[in-house]
C-alpha cells in the first residue's frame, strides 16, 4: 500500500512539474541577420506614373525612398522624380526633355506646378503623348491626400 502511495505521488509531482513548466512564459530573443538600420525604417512607398513605352498607355511605377527626402518639399521632390524619368526599362518618362521646374505651390487643395518653356518647345506632337504627360503629373500628384486638383503653368502662365 506504501508502494502504491509512492508511485500515486511521484506521477503527481511530474505532472504537477510538466504543467509549471509548459504554462512558464519563456521569452526568446531573436537576432536578425542584418542589422535594420534607421534609414530603412523611415521609407515609405511613392506612386509615379509613366507611360508604357509599348502601348502608349500609363502605368504605375513604385518606389521606396526615404520618407525624410519628402519632408521639406514633398511636390518638388516627386516632380523632380517624374521629369528625371522612369527606372524600369520598359516604361518612358512623360515630361519633356529639358523641362525645368520653376516652382510649385499647393493653394488650398489645388497643386500649382510652374515648369520652364521647354515644356511646351519640346513636346511631342503625338495628342496621346501630350494626354499621358499631363496625366501622369496629375494622377501623380493627386496621390497625395491634400492635393485635389493640379494646375499646369508654363513660364507663369496658365496653359489650354
Amino acid at each position: 500500500m506504501k508502494k502504491w502511495i509512492v508511485i500515486v505521488l511521484v506521477i503527481l509531482g511530474v505532472l504537477i512539474c510538466g504543467i509549471l513548466l509548459f504554462n512558464t512564459n519563456v521569452e526568446v530573443e531573436y537576432v536578425p541577420e542584418v542589422e535594420i538600420e534607421e534609414v530603412d525604417l523611415r521609407k515609405t512607398m511613392i506612386t509615379l506614373y509613366f507611360q508604357n513605352a509599348e502601348n502608349k498607355e500609363l502605368q504605375k511605377e513604385s518606389r521606396l525612398i526615404d520618407s525624410k527626402d519628402l519632408l521639406l518639399e514633398p511636390y518638388k521632390e516627386l516632380l523632380d522624380m517624374l521629369i528625371g524619368g522612369p527606372e524600369s526599362g520598359f516604361l518612358q518618362k512623360t515630361i519633356p526633355e529639358g523641362t525645368k521646374l520653376l516652382s510649385v505651390e499647393l493653394v488650398g487643395e489645388c497643386l500649382q506646378i510652374n515648369f520652364s518653356k521647354e515644356f511646351i518647345d519640346n513636346s511631342s506632337n503625338d495628342e496621346k503623348e501630350k494626354k499621358n504627360c499631363i496625366d501622369s503629373i496629375i494622377n501623380t500628384m493627386t496621390e497625395l491626400n491634400e492635393v485635389n486638383s493640379v494646375k499646369i503653368l508654363v513660364e507663369g502662365e496658365e496653359i489650354s
